[in-house]
C-alpha cells in the first residue's frame, strides 16, 4: 500500500510538473473561431491568431522554438487570447479568404470586439515577436489604424516612413505606393535614412527599389555593406529566375534571368539551381556527387554554401564516408566564418561519427555563439545532452 501511494504521488507530481512546464509558454485555446471571439469579448482581451499551414517550415519552427518560451508566454498570456488555425482546412479556408492570408506564417491581431487591427508575417526571434505583438496593442502603431490614416490623406514624412515598414510587414499591396510617397518627401535622396527602408521593402525585381539598387550599387553598398548588398541582389534575382524556370521545366529561362542581372554568377547559380531541383525531388542518389563537385568547384571560400551542403549531407545520408566529407566542409565553413550554424553542423557530424569529445566541444561553441547572436539554441542544447549521455 505504501509503494502504491508513492507511485500515485510521483505520477501526480510529474503531471503537475509537466503542466507547469507547458504553462510557461503561450496557451492556445482549443476552440473554434466563434468560441475564440466570445472568450476575447468576455475577458476584454485582444486576439492573436497564428494563421499557419501544415507544410510550412517557419510555422513549425515558431511553434517549437518561440511560442513555448517563458518570456513569450509571460507577455502574451496576460494580454491575448491565442488561436492557432490551419488556413487550408475547415473554417481556416474562409478566414484566409476574408483576411487575405497568402503567406505563412501570418499573424492576425484583433481587438476584443473581433476587429482586425494589426498583422505580421514570418518567423522571427522571441524579442522581435514580442515587439510585433506589443505594437498590436498600441493604436499609434497598429497596421489598420495607420492604413486608415494613410487612406484619409495623411502624408507627413515621419508617418509615411513608419507606415512603409508596417505595411511591408503586413504585405499590403499599397507598400510600394507608400514608399514612393515617402521618397518624394525626401526629394528622392539615397542616404542612410532612405536606403535601409528601400532595402527592407524591396521583395522582387518588379519593385521600384530594385531598379534603384541596380542603378546605384555604390550608394547601397556604402550604407548596407557590400556583403548585404550582394546577398540581397542575389536573392531577388534568384527568386525571379526560379519563377521563370517553372520548377525546373525551363532551365534556359532560369539561366537567361541570371545572365541578365548577374552575369558573373551565371555558372554558380545555374549549378546551384540544379542542386536545388534534386533536393526538392529528394533525388539523393544524384544529389551527392553533384553536391560534392559543386562544393569543390564553387564553395571553397563560401562559408554559407559549404555549411548548407554539409548540413544536408548530415541530414540525408548515413554512411561514414559521406559524413567525413561533410565534416570537412563544415570545418572549412567554420574556418572561414565561425557562427552558430556551422558550429552546430560540425557538432552534429562529429556526433554521427561517434567523436563525442569534439561533438561536445563544437556543441558548446554553437550554443555560446547562438546566445551571443540572440539565436535560439534549443536543438543544439538537446544534442549536447545526447552527447553527454552517450559519453
Amino acid at each position: 500500500m505504501q509503494s502504491l501511494r508513492i507511485i500515485i504521488l510521483t505520477a501526480v507530481l510529474l503531471i503537475s510538473f509537466t503542466g507547469q512546464a507547458q504553462d510557461k509558454g503561450m496557451l492556445f485555446e482549443k476552440s473554434d473561431w466563434a468560441g475564440i471571439l466570445a472568450k476575447a469579448k468576455k475577458e476584454k482581451k485582444y486576439i492573436f491568431l497564428d494563421a499557419y499551414a501544415s507544410w510550412c517550415g517557419p510555422c513549425k519552427w515558431m511553434s517549437k522554438e518561440i511560442f513555448p518560451q517563458e518570456k513569450v508566454g509571460e507577455f502574451m498570456n496576460a494580454r491575448f487570447v491565442h488561436a492557432k488555425i490551419d488556413m487550408e482546412k475547415g473554417e481556416g479556408i474562409a478566414l484566409a479568404q476574408q483576411y487575405q492570408v497568402g503567406s505563412y506564417p501570418t499573424y492576425l491581431f484583433f481587438n476584443p470586439d473581433g476587429e482586425l487591427v494589426h498583422r505580421g508575417l514570418g518567423s522571427m526571434p522571441a524579442e522581435d515577436f514580442i515587439a510585433l505583438c506589443s505594437n498590436a496593442l498600441d493604436s499609434s502603431k497598429q497596421y489598420m489604424t495607420l492604413r486608415k490614416q494613410y487612406l484619409g490623406g495623411q502624408r507627413d514624412s515621419a508617418f509615411l516612413r513608419q507606415f512603409t515598414y508596417v505595411a511591408s510587414d503586413a504585405q499590403d499591396t499599397l507598400t510600394q505606393e507608400i514608399l514612393k510617397a515617402y521618397l518624394i518627401t525626401q526629394h528622392q535622396a539615397l542616404n542612410e535614412t532612405t536606403i535601409p527602408l528601400i532595402h527592407y521593402v524591396t521583395g522582387s525585381i518588379e519593385d521600384p527599389g530594385f531598379s534603384l539598387m541596380v542603378q546605384y550599387p555604390e550608394k547601397f553598398e556604402a550604407v548596407l555593406g557590400k556583403e548585404t548588398y550582394a546577398s540581397t541582389m542575389e536573392g531577388l534575382v534568384w527568386y525571379a529566375a526560379r519563377k521563370a524556370g517553372k520548377k525546373g521545366s525551363d532551365t534556359a529561362a532560369f539561366r537567361k534571368v541570371i545572365q541578365h542581372y548577374l552575369p558573373e554568377q551565371t555558372d554558380l547559380l545555374c549549378a546551384q539551381y540544379q542542386l536545388s531541383l534534386l533536393k526538392r525531388s529528394e533525388n539523393w542518389k544524384d544529389y551527392l556527387p553533384k553536391a560534392l563537385a559543386f562544393a569543390d568547384k564553387f564553395c571553397q571560400e563560401d562559408w554559407q554554401r559549404l555549411n548548407d551542403i554539409a548540413a544536408t549531407l548530415s541530414e540525408q545520408y548515413t554512411t561514414k564516408d559521406t559524413h567525413e566529407k561533410a565534416l570537412k566542409m563544415a570545418l572549412r565553413s567554420v574556418d572561414l566564418h565561425p557562427v552558430y550554424d556551422n558550429y552546430d553542423t560540425a557538432a552534429q557530424l562529429y556526433f554521427q561519427l561517434n567523436d563525442l569529445t569534439n561533438a561536445k566541444v563544437f556543441a558548446e561553441k554553437a550554443i555560446a555563439a547562438g546566445k551571443a547572436a540572440g539565436t535560439t539554441t534549443t536543438a543544439t542544447e538537446s544534442l549536447l545532452q545526447k552527447i553527454i549521455s552517450a559519453k
